[in-house]
């Protein structure tokens, strides 16, 4: 009888045990990792487009929006941005001394409406600056938006209407002096007859 040829057997140890084990998990982690990166970058696609496709919904339905809005909200924000109006405006800032118990100086800004459109947004940056140039402080300031609220908003301005306000800026440095930037402005449009109609209150 032929005698078939021996198995022989390799037993590891429990340190090869471990190190094949550790490799093994590693092995797995870099190959979950680059699962998952490929599913991120995936999922980042998707996403981009149902932004893109959330904000175009968006657009096309500001018509509808604005005519849930109640008609005083919704005339108020019939507006739009307008740059070149900019040579109707004459805006400067006076810096003027503080009130009693005040110590510095108040700067006190000025707008004058000398176009026939009504401003409804009025946004500027007013730089106070020294004898020499040197920026001293820096604030931004809404001198007109589109509603009147007590002690917060303005509200618009009207065609030949001028408007001063008061702004917290405070310096102790002499010989102080305001600069005025017009950064936004918008004015109100007029809606057409079926925007007007829409706007109607129903009874």
């Amino acid at each position: 009888m032929a005698r078939g040829d021996g198995v022989t057997v390799y037993r590891s140890s429990f340190f090869s045990s471990l190190v094949y084990g550790i490799c093994g998990v590693i092995g797995i982690g870099i190959i979950g990792a680059v699962g998952i990166g490929l599913y991120g970058l995936n999922m980042v696609d998707r996403k981009f487009d149902h932004v893109l496709a959330t904000g175009s919904g968006i657009i096309r339905s500001l018509p509808e929006v604005r005519e849930s809005l109640p008609a005083v909200f919704a005339d108020a924000i019939n507006d739009r941005r307008a740059p070149e109006y900019r040579e109707q405006l004459d805006v400067r800032a006076n810096v003027v001394p503080a009130g009693p118990g005040g110590t510095g100086a108040q700067v006190v800004v000025e707008a004058v409406n000398h176009g026939p459109d009504i401003v409804t947004l009025l946004a500027i940056r007013v730089n106070l600056e020294d004898a020499d140039g040197r920026l001293l402080q820096s604030n931004s300031a809404y001198i007109a938006t589109p509603l009147a609220v007590e002690d917060e908003w303005a509200g618009p301005i009207m065609s030949g209407s001028t408007r001063r306000e008061a702004l917290r800026l405070w310096s102790t440095h002499p010989d102080v002096k305001a600069r005025v930037e017009v950064c936004d402005i918008r004015v109100w449009e007029k809606a057409d007859s079926e925007t007007a109609v829409a706007l109607l209150p129903s009874r």
